[in-house]
């Protein structure tokens, strides 16, 4: 950026840090952490929800999802069930326990009363059929969470 003459060094300054951020604050994206054990299905879960405007990071265990939700400040975490090293519901049942603001989604390979009592008792949001593809879970995440542009 060239300076011009006649502006004083330290207000040229203050004036480029508030144009840098305002510029943050323009580009704000929700954070979301996703764990899932299929990388085709966490891929494909990541892409859509990046075009919805969130900030995707990919977690391969129960443990580094924790970890992510924790260090990121993650408005929403979305576990497979059967996630290596701590089971999702194990690691949501933690997460929960932490920040009962979080909301915690589950992947399961099938969702039936008993897997909903569970999902009750863990205090996930949701619980979302692995079969029924990635838009059912983007319908279900989107369908539970305000609108991105409000958070």
């Amino acid at each position: 950026m060239e300076q011009r003459r006649d502006a004083h060094p330290k207000r040229m300054h203050e004036e480029t840090e508030m144009l840098a951020w305002e510029n943050d604050a323009d580009h704000y994206r929700p954070c979301l952490v996703l764990g899932h054990s299929d990388p085709v299905y966490a891929a494909g879960a990541r892409r859509a929800l990046r075009r919805l405007g969130w900030d995707v990071y990919l977690a391969g265990s129960g443990p580094e999802a924790r970890r992510l939700a924790r260090m990121l400040s993650a408005e929403i975490v979305i576990l497979d069930t059967e996630i290596p090293e701590e089971s999702g519901w194990l690691t949501c049942d933690k997460l929960v326990r932490d920040d009962l603001s979080l909301k915690v989604f589950l992947v399961s390979p099938a969702v039936n009363p008993v897997g909903e009592d569970f999902r009750s008792f863990v205090g996930a949001s949701g619980l979302i059929c692995y079969n029924d593809g990635v838009q059912a879970l983007v319908d279900e995440v989107c369908g539970n969470v305000l609108s991105v542009g409000s958070l």
